[in-house]
């Protein structure tokens, strides 16, 4: 075998890196290189070559390296290896390797203080990490026995710390009991490298659950799993934030699908969003056909733009929920009248989109026409018996007339003349009496307010007069013309007059009514002088069966009350128990 020349040998000795030098049986340095000599404080390893150890650092005496490794080396002849602090004048972490030889040891050091550091600092991390992190910590050997937790398994559990040191992971008695097979299963598979996330309940220790999230995964070192963190965080607030909100839209959904009105929804671009059931009966369509339509084939043509205005103006932010009667045209063709709400959807404070919200008002709308003739029908029974008597007095006259011309044989024409204007009152009256009875579908026209009410006055002079009541009318001139149902408002006067005549108890008086125009509305005031009404019983004019009078319904007044409102109108009503009633009647001027 080639033996290294001595000289070839010292200059690889030379090359290591790591601090090398050799000790003869006595610790007298036999050799050092040159990092040895700058890790024991020398400029040259020549300052230690012959020098004993023991003479250089008498420390050394004191140290590990002394009392275990070097007598361990010495008299056993075998190899240690050791990290060790070495204080003045080193100051530093070394792993020091010591190896026997034929007359001494040779020694390796390499400086770890660095690395001690970082351990120390990563070690310092850990436990910040570990203690100090709000969620709850578990650290479990291999066979699930818990060897430490953090504070915040404390704050989670109410529990302290020292409760759970000790114990088996899964067979705490803070956890529910069904629970725990979920804990066993979760720790069997994590041994086995896996992750495993799960939510599990325990108990508190002032009796509430705890909801918690569970991570486990497994804590490998030298590529050997050696033990299990849990991380447990508290998820009461957020399951019971979660079983709120799903509750909500639990309600939402309800409201909306079992809702008796339909509703649809939109988003900003008019696109569909949903149909309740309640719309789909209504319309007859499918949420299909909704699809597949155009809103303006839903409604009547004369409803669109009111529709779209208020559409448009929701999108722009400047829209109010409001409120409005429309045509619907349902799949079958037939007209279902309703009332549609617009009302814009926000999300997060932002505008997504609006519903659509349909009342179905059909069989309110019969049983207000129903209401408002049976109310004229009322109205032309009590009128019957003066009716008769208007007509009885004409016919007299034209039957005393039409005598008197069988035995004249002078000039005629005087006579035609009376009989002509007399079946022209007739005529008058019973026309009136018709428009009373008939029903009248709804017609809107352009009508003159004075002219109404003298048709009206006409009718019902003759039972005013009956009592001693006068009835006088002061217009301004210039009224204008309104759009309205006149045969409609027709009702209202005659029921208002009707009112204040049975207000006076048939005793002798005037019931005054004035027209006047103020800004865009023409004011109608019915004044009559009889007995007045209390606030209370002011509050509660227009509800369905309650009247002032003996033998009233109290649907006069429900009738008239609808009637303005449908013309966009309002009532006022001023009285003084005693004195009498002012009932001022407030109708729009608008454009054709």
């Amino acid at each position: 075998m080639e033996i290294i020349p001595h000289l070839d040998l010292v200059e690889i000795m030379k090359q290591i890196t790591d601090a090398f030098f050799v000790l003869n049986r006595n610790g007298k340095f036999k050799f050092i290189n040159k990092r040895g000599a700058e890790i024991l404080n020398r400029n040259h390893p020549n300052d230690l070559i012959g020098k004993l150890i023991w003479d250089e650092f008498p420390e050394v005496l004191k140290s590990n390296f002394h009392l275990h490794y070097y007598r361990t080396v010495m008299e056993k002849q075998i190899p240690v290896e050791f990290d060790e602090f070495f204080p003045e004048p080193l100051n530093r972490w070394y792993h020091v390797r010591v190896y026997p030889i034929t007359d001494g040891i040779t020694v390796f050091i390499h400086d770890t203080t660095d690395k001690k550091l970082r351990q120390k600092r990563n070690a310092a991390y850990y436990e910040q990490l570990f203690m100090k992190n709000h969620d709850g910590i578990l650290l479990l050997d291999v066979d699930g026995k818990i060897t430490n937790v953090n504070d915040g398994i404390e704050r989670i559990s109410g529990y302290r710390s020292s409760y759970f040191i000790d114990k088996q992971y899964f067979d705490l008695e803070v956890v529910k009991r069904e629970d725990l097979g979920l804990l066993r299963t979760a720790f069997q598979k994590v041994r086995k490298g896996d992750i495993q996330h799960g939510i599990i309940d325990i108990f508190h220790r002032n009796g509430s659950i705890i909801h918690c999230d569970i991570t486990s995964f497994p804590v490998e070192v030298m590529n050997e799993i050696v033990g299990v963190f849990a991380i447990v965080r508290d998820v009461t607030q957020i399951k019971e934030l979660e079983c709120s909100l799903r509750r909500s839209e639990q309600r939402y959904r309800s409201l909306k699908y079992h809702n008796p009105e339909g509703i649809c929804s939109f988003d900003l671009n008019g696109k569909l969003i949903g149909v309740n059931p309640a719309l789909e009966r209504m319309s007859g369509y499918s949420k299909e056909d909704f699809l597949q339509l155009h809103l303006e084939q839903l409604f009547h043509p004369k409803d669109i733009p009111t529709l779209n205005k208020c559409i448009q103006g929701i999108l722009d932010g400047r829209g109010t929920v409001d409120s409005f009667e429309i045509t619907m045209i349902n799949k079958a063709g037939h007209y279902v009248h309703t009332v549609v709400t617009v009302v814009p959807i926000y999300i997060d404070e932002k505008l997504e989109g609006f519903y659509l919200i349909f009342k179905d008002v059909t069989k309110a709308k019969m049983t207000e026409e129903l209401l408002i003739q049976s109310e004229k029908l009322f109205a032309v029974g009590q009128l019957a018996a003066s009716i008769v008597h208007e007509i009885r007095n004409p016919l007299t006259s034209l039957m005393g007339f039409l005598q008197l011309i069988e035995h004249s044989d002078g000039e005629k024409n005087e006579y035609l003349k009376i009989m002509s204007d007399e079946l022209m009152r007739i005529h008058s009256i019973t026309n009136e009496l018709l428009v009373l009875a008939k029903p009248q579908a709804k017609k809107t026209n352009r009508e003159n307010i004075p002219s109404l009410l003298n048709d009206v006055m006409k009718l019902m002079d003759s039972q005013a007069i009956k009592v001693g009541i006068e009835l006088v009318l002061y217009s301004e001139e210039n009224v204008p013309d309104i759009m309205c149902d006149g045969q409609q408002l027709k009702q209202v006067f005659i029921n208002l007059i009707k009112n204040g005549i049975e207000a006076m108890d048939e005793k002798p008086g005037k019931i005054t009514i004035r027209v006047v125009r103020k800004d865009h509305h023409i004011i109608l005031s019915f004044t009559d002088e009889g007995i007045g009404m209390t606030p209370e019983q002011i509050k509660k004019l227009g509800e369905p069966f309650f009247t002032t009078k003996q033998k009233g319904t109290g649907l006069g007044m429900l009738t008239t009350f609808k009637i303005i409102e449908n013309h966009e109108g309002n009532i006022e009503i001023e009285s003084e128990v005693g004195k009498g009633t002012t009932i001022h009647v407030i109708l729009p001027i608008q454009s054709e």
